[in-house]
This record gives C-alpha cells, sequence and structure tokens, in this order.
C-alpha cells in the first residue's frame, strides 16, 4: 500500500482501528479502535446500538441507559437468576473471543447480523441476545456491511468486496482489490460503488461484479463518499478532495492540509463541509467548482470523523478530546466541549431527532471516544452534555 508518506503508513496503523494484527489472532487483539454507532428498532422504538471491541450493547436514546430485555409474551422485563434485570448485550467473551466494529444489519424474525472481526458472521436473536447461526466469511470485516435484496455486500480488511445471497450463502461474485476496503459499500443505480486504500474508487455491476469504471484519487480512501447533486464527494489520504461523476470522471479536487478521513456533509445550499488531520474545517461551493467559502483551524489534533451540519452550525470532534461547534457561515468558534479525560474523539458522530419512533426531547448530537468510561457522551445542539455512558 502506497499512502504517498513511509511515516504518515505507519501512523494510520498506530493511530486507528485498522491496526489490526495481521496475525489473524484475534482473541488477543485489542488496540486502538473507536466505537461503530447506529440506530435499531428495539421493542417497536429506535434505540441506539453500540459495537466495540469484544461487546454489542443497545442503549436507550434519551438517557444512555442500556435497553432493558423485555419477553415478548408478557411484556414483562427479563431478569437474571438474582432478579436484577437484563440488558441488552452481546458479549464477545461468549463467543470464541469475537470482536465487534461495524453496525449490526437487521434482518427478518427479530435478528440482526453481526460482523465478527474473527472472519465470521453471527445471526443474533434480538430477544434473547443469543447466536443461532454462524456464518464463516473469507477475510476479517472492519467496515459496515450491505445489505440489499437478499444479497449482502461485504467489505473486507484485506481487499475486495464479495456479494453473498443470504438465503443459501451462496457467492455470487467477488471483486479484489490491491488493498483493504473499510468503509461500507453503496448502491447507487445498479451500481456497487466503494473506496479503497490501495487508491481507486470503484464500480462495479450489482448483480455481476462486473468492473464498471475506476477513478484514481492518488492516496488511500477511508471514508464513504457523499451522493448530492448526482456527485460523489470523497477526501483521500493524499490530501485531496474531490468531486466525482457518477460515471468515474474527477471533475473538481481541492488540496487539503492533511489527510481527509470522515464523510464529508453538505447544507441546503448546495455547500459542502469536511474536516483534515491537521484540525482543519473546509467549506466549499458545489455550485461553483469547490471554490474555498471558508477553511479554519479549529482543533489542535486531527479531526478523523465527518462532520454534522444542523440549522447554523456546523460540529466536530477532534482527536484533542473537545467536540467544536462552528457558525457555518465563516467558521468561527461559537462553542467547544471538552470531554473529561480528553480521549480521542474517532467515532463519526450522529444526529438524533426526535420523531415517531425516536422517544427525545430534543435533538442530540452522539459522540464516541477511546474511552470506555466515557464511550458515549450527549450533546445538545446547544453543546451542554446530557448523558455518558460507560461500559
Amino acid at each position: 500500500m502506497n499512502l504517498t508518506n513511509p511515516k504518515r503508513y505507519r501512523l494510520l496503523f498506530f493511530a486507528l482501528v485498522t491496526i489490526l494484527a495481521l496475525s489473524g489472532c484475534v482473541g488477543n487483539r485489542m488496540g486502538t479502535s473507536w466505537p461503530s454507532v447506529g440506530l435499531v428498532d428495539l421493542n417497536d422504538e429506535q434505540h441506539l446500538i453500540v459495537s466495540f471491541n469484544d461487546q454489542v450493547e443497545i442503549l436507550s436514546p434519551d438517557t444512555g441507559a442500556p435497553a432493558r430485555l423485555i419477553n415478548p409474551v408478557t411484556g414483562e422485563v427479563r431478569r437474571t437468576e438474582n432478579n436484577d434485570p437484563r440488558t441488552w448485550v452481546l458479549r464477545g467473551g461468549d463467543y470464541d473471543n469475537a470482536q465487534f466494529f461495524a453496525n449490526p444489519i437487521p434482518l427478518e424474525n427479530e435478528r440482526f447480523l453481526v460482523a465478527d472481526y474473527n472472519d465470521r458472521l453471527l445471526e443474533v436473536d434480538t430477544i434473547t441476545t443469543t447466536v443461532e447461526d454462524i456464518i464463516p466469511v473469507q477475510d476479517h470485516v472492519l467496515a459496515d456491511m450491505l445489505l440489499l435484496d437478499g444479497v449482502l455486500y461485504i467489505p473486507f480488511q484485506s481487499g475486495g468486496v464479495t456479494a453473498m445471497r443470504l438465503e443459501d450463502e451462496e457467492i455470487l461474485w467477488s471483486y479484489p482489490t490491491e488493498e483493504g476496503v473499510w468503509v461500507k459499500p453503496m448502491n447507487i443505480d445498479n451500481q456497487i460503488i466503494f473506496p479503497s486504500l490501495d487508491h481507486f474508487l470503484y464500480s462495479v455491476d450489482k448483480d455481476s461484479g462486473e468492473l464498471l469504471w475506476t477513478a484514481d484519487l492518488e492516496g488511500g480512501v477511508a471514508s464513504r463518499p457523499l451522493l448530492a447533486n448526482d456527485r460523489l464527494y470523497v477526501g483521500s489520504f493524499n490530501r485531496m478532495f474531490f468531486e466525482v461523476s457518477l460515471d468515474g470522471e474527477i471533475l473538481n479536487s481541492y488540496p487539503t492540509q492533511n489527510w481527509v478521513w470522515g464523510t464529508p456533509a453538505i447544507d441546503e445550499d448546495g455547500i459542502i463541509y469536511f474536516a483534515d488531520f491537521s484540525g482543519y474545517v473546509h467549506a466549499l461551493d458545489t455550485n461553483d467548482d469547490l471554490s474555498v467559502v471558508w477553511s479554519v483551524q479549529v482543533a489542535t489534533r486531527g479531526i478523523r470523523p465527518g462532520p454534522i451540519v444542523f440549522e447554523d452550525r456546523v460540529i466536530v470532534a477532534s482527536r484533542d478530546g473537545v467536540v467544536y461547534w462552528l457558525d457555518k457561515r465563516d467558521g468561527v468558534i461559537i462553542n467547544d466541549q471538552e470531554v473529561e479525560g480528553r480521549p480521542e474523539l474517532l467515532g463519526d458522530l450522529l444526529l438524533l431527532e426526535p420523531s415517531e419512533t425516536l422517544d427525545i426531547d430534543e435533538p442530540l448530537i452522539i459522540v464516541s471516544s477511546t474511552n470506555t468510561g466515557e464511550l458515549l457522551i450527549a450533546f445538545g445542539i446547544d453543546g451542554r452534555q446530557t448523558w455518558v455512558h460507560k461500559r
């Protein structure tokens, strides 16, 4: 793999989840990583789900407390032998030291499909949290998988994407890459699109796996592109940010201060926002060939996650352990909040908004850290901390 700078290449494997040991001794692999956080339906309401190292947990979005297991027949809380309420947690230690770095996929019949880094997929009963089936796969799975019309598109840490029909576990096709695929594949107009650390953005036919086009992004790519205005927007480890057409033509590019790792965000005016590993946040106008609206260094260390844009704010979280709220007009810092102990904030941010299925009183920004004592932190849009989840 050539990330354009050998020293930075070593830092990549030191600082990120992808420093996963190449030996395959998964039971011994506990390294620097970050939680994967998403939303799932449980008991007819949306809950947070967090996958990190040896556990997958489901949490209440309004308090961060572990969700309780409910008996679907009686409606009562399930209890342990000591009469304590049972909570939703999948422990990797119960299943040959499984480890988890990606969001589970909901299936029918109250099941989740959970990627275990130990070259397996675990089918989990959501009512009891027990593993009902185990599907072997060819390599470590680090990123989220895509399920579409009964076909699972699996990105592999060492390289390539495989399409597997879930019904009978038949491999329909595999497309190899020279280096790893560390992001969830995208489906756009029957194209499966994914970037790789081998510098290329790939498009393959959804049904056959036949290559449709590639785009050379000049450096390793470990972030999912943003689809907007029939364009793809993505950054690379070559300190560049790109606008790419849906047939693989690079339309515009913009030089950054450092690696771009997170997925960008865009507002209703076509201004796109992203951050880099020198702590800069950039705002570019997609209506004017990625012209600069503003570019400001807001953090003392790198920013890995993509930003959240909400109303007149841009929100970012940094490796310096601080969450920043910026005025989206000019990038001026409006507010900043230190997380206790200032752990590295590496996981993608998640915006929660009240809805019929999401029982919260106000919008929340969910931030994850590398410290299990401050694993998830919820902030209001105004910067007020509302809860902390500790493992």
